[in-house]
């Protein structure tokens, strides 16, 4: 087994590094703790900067202008960027994508021509935001029985229904909507993905949904929504298919985010311990503190295989179906996060809930993780169900028979 992460992937990993050390950190330093972006001025300077080093796009195609990189490098990146006070917020690459550096979500790869010119290579191109609408009051976790519905009319599709929690839907300029084309089959070819454009008639943003993190996620209600035929996005009927290609990549991206957040917060923690003094001794040098060090050391270490493993699986296309694998991942980082970032503001103290430090907003942020991208309780569900079922070894490196 090799596990030495190739030299070019290290080459990303360390510029981004720098990136966030050099570029990013310094430019929090005068917002409010609670801000979700950074001014569009510096936004504009990260995104020149970003051009020069090459890494615009980095996960798109290399023909349409993108990086070409894979999952695991994606992941690298993610966990990379994550380690400033914004980048624990988005999904994926933290304040990176789709800020300044123009990342693409996957299932726009399904775009056919006409629609990779109006939708596809503008998103790459920082000319256009998304978001992936599928969330809805009644499904959740459960999307297969969705309700937003989809009747066809000559050549048109009218939609009715809402979505909810959906992520970037107030600064979207098109979403990728889900809605049910066929009451009969819904996950079996009854769900189709739609483009439907924010000045669409009869689709609102209706209101922003305060929630535990400062940046809110949005309902969308779509009234007799008419939207062209030529917006169905893949094939009518491929929604669900979609759904499951998305979800998989994007909850390694989501796992390794939480990585790198855990990574940070016991960086802090270790380095206010050994200056920290308490009865003449530095708080290092007790017994408690140094095993919420360990505790969170070894769970962070076991995250990062998980991750690494997994992402590294996936990219080269090995080790068959990962979806038990990817849950395995996805529950295991994003329960981990929190009880490092809990440790972490236990070592600092009263410190640790101030927002001069970003470990206040570390411990809100990542408890929407274990929701997001499916509830923990769905993941059990998946790997114990498999597992009982035969479909996975007690051994993930052993030959499945």
């Amino acid at each position: 087994m090799d596990f030495v992460i190739s030299e070019e992937l290290r080459m990303i990993q360390s510029t981004l590094r720098k990136l966030v050390d050099q570029d990013i950190r310094p430019r929090l330093a005068g917002l409010d703790p609670d801000a979700i972006e950074l001014p569009e001025k510096d936004k504009q300077q990260l995104r020149e900067k970003v051009k020069k080093l090459g890494m615009q796009a980095m996960g798109a195609p290399l023909e349409y202008g993108g990086g070409g990189v894979g999952t695991l490098g994606l992941c690298l990146a993610a966990e990379e960027l994550a380690k400033h006070r914004l980048g624990s917020y988005r999904p994926t690459l933290g304040a990176f994508c789709g800020h300044f550096a123009g990342e693409a979500p996957g299932n726009l790869l399904f775009c056919n021509a006409e629609q990779r010119e109006r939708y596809l290579l503008p998103v790459i191109r920082l000319e256009k935001e998304s978001c992936f609408a599928l969330t809805e009051p009644d499904a959740g976790t459960d999307t297969a029985n969705i309700r937003t519905s989809a009747v066809r009319e000559g050549d048109h599709w009218i939609l009715n229904g809402e979505k909810r929690f959906i992520t970037g839907g107030d600064a979207a300029d098109f979403a990728m909507v889900f809605a049910v084309t066929d009451k009969k089959l819904k996950a079996k070819g009854g769900i189709t993905c739609f483009l439907v454009d924010k000045e669409t008639p009869g689709f609102k943003m209706a209101r922003l949904i305060p929630v535990i993190r400062p940046w809110y996620p949005a309902e969308l209600v779509f009234t007799d929504c008419v939207v062209p035929a030529e917006n169905v996005l893949g094939e009518v009927g491929q929604g669900f298919e979609m759904i499951q290609a998305w979800l998989g990549q994007n909850r390694m991206l989501y796992s390794a985010n939480v990585v790198g957040t855990a990574d940070e917060s016991l960086k802090l923690a270790v380095d206010y311990a050994n200056v920290r003094q308490t009865f003449g001794q530095p708080l290092s040098s007790r017994q408690a503190i140094q095993w919420m060090i360990a505790d969170s050391a070894v769970e962070l270490y076991a995250a990062r295989l998980l991750v690494y493993s997994c992402a590294w699986k996936m990219e080269n296309k090995v080790g068959g179906d990962l979806r038990m694998e990817v849950s395995m991942v996805k529950l295991f980082a994003t329960e981990m996060v929190g009880r490092v970032v809990d440790r972490a503001i236990q070592v600092h103290g009263g410190m640790g809930v101030t927002k001069e430090l970003p470990l206040e907003r570390w411990y809100r942020e990542p408890r929407i993780k274990r929701i997001g991208e499916g509830t923990s309780e769905i993941h059990r569900q998946v790997i114990s169900r498999g597992i009982i079922r035969g479909f996975y070894p007690y051994n993930p490196f052993e030959k499945v028979s």
